[in-house]
């Protein structure tokens, strides 16, 4: 069976076509379709697998599809259509380093919500799955605490479990986020705003990750709880500094014909939709904007380029 590790120019190629780790179609020719144009990027292996539900063993590589869509359930005509990898853990590269990766495609139907509750058991099979979902999601954070912690680190976290629906439906969502590039390039980002006297005031007032991201990705989440920080632009700054560098770098890869994976179109998205985006609310710090000057993000580029292709740019995850 022919794999594909997450670092394999195949994988990122189908990938991007399916702009994430699946692609939910309208219907059964678009997904046929998105399969095509993955079997036609360049080098991409013909005998990656691909199998349909009920179906088995499909092959788009052709002019028709083997076997004939007409032959299949009645079901793909009549629901969304998902193209998905069938994500593969514990895969080696080429230095012996533990990477994800797939070993196929699959392509199945999904109902709509309609549909389901059509059906005489679908409300309840809907309602264990939210409960599921949902048990997860509130006890996430309690996970994470140490038991070394005690008592008052379990209770601290507590204070930020979700209780209202818009909670819960944010806190689903961002699991299903992309910040590989922002995660890849965070820590080194942040050492270089200290590191640069027009910007080192600002590192003592920035919250968690977690929370900056979350800035990032909503002008009225940061306007309510980092007032001071969003009035002088900083996680714009921020994250059109790092899409900036991200673009800069690829563009130095390109031209050295080298495989660049990152990407900043996923910090880009979150910038333009941040104006509209709405979160629910946790810790602030002192800030005197005096001391900041948020300039261009030439003067980080020296940094970013020595350290960030040092090992710091890494692999992607599969689903």
């Amino acid at each position: 069976m022919t794999q594909l590790i997450s670092k394999a120019p195949a994988y990122i190629a189908a990938r991007n076509i399916l702009g994430d780790y699946r692609k939910v179609c309208d219907d059964l020719p678009t997904a046929i379709g998105v399969l095509k144009s993955i079997y036609a990027t360049k080098d991409f292996p013909g005998d990656f697998p691909t199998v349909a539900a009920r179906v088995g063993l499909i092959d788009v590589t052709g002019d028709d599809t083997i076997p004939p869509v007409t032959e299949w359930p009645a079901e793909f005509g009549t629901a969304q259509v998902c193209v998905s990898f069938i994500g593969l853990r514990g895969l080696t590269d080429d230095a012996g380093k533990a990477v994800n990766g797939a070993k196929g495609f699959a392509v199945y139907p999904l109902h709509s919500l309609d549909a389901i509750r059509s059906n005489e058991d679908g409300e309840s099979w809907l309602y264990k799955i939210a409960e599921k979902e949902g048990s997860h999601i509130a006890l996430r954070g309690l996970r994470n605490v140490a038991p070394a912690l005690g008592n008052d680190a379990l209770a601290a976290a507590a204070m930020s479990m979700p209780i209202t629906v818009s909670d819960y439906v944010e806190e689903s969502t961002s699991e299903g986020l992309d910040t590989t590039a922002f995660d890849t390039l965070w820590k080194q980002f942040r050492k270089m705003l200290s590191e640069t006297p027009d910007t080192a005031a600002l590192v003592p007032s920035l919250p968690n990750k977690s929370e900056v991201l979350k800035a990032i990705r909503s002008t009225a989440y940061a306007k309510q709880e980092y007032e001071q920080l969003e009035s002088i632009g900083a996680f714009r700054f921020i994250a059109d500094t790092m899409a900036n560098i991200i673009d800069h770098m690829r563009g130095e890869a390109v031209a050295k014909g080298e495989e660049f994976e990152l990407d900043s179109a996923e910090i880009r998205g979150w910038v333009a939709t941040r104006d509209t985006k709405v979160f629910a609310a946790p810790v602030k710090a002192a800030l005197d904007p005096s001391k900041i000057k948020l300039t261009g993000f030439a003067q980080f580029l020296a940094p970013a380029a020595a350290d960030s292709t040092a090992g710091q740019v890494g692999e992607g995850s599969a689903a």
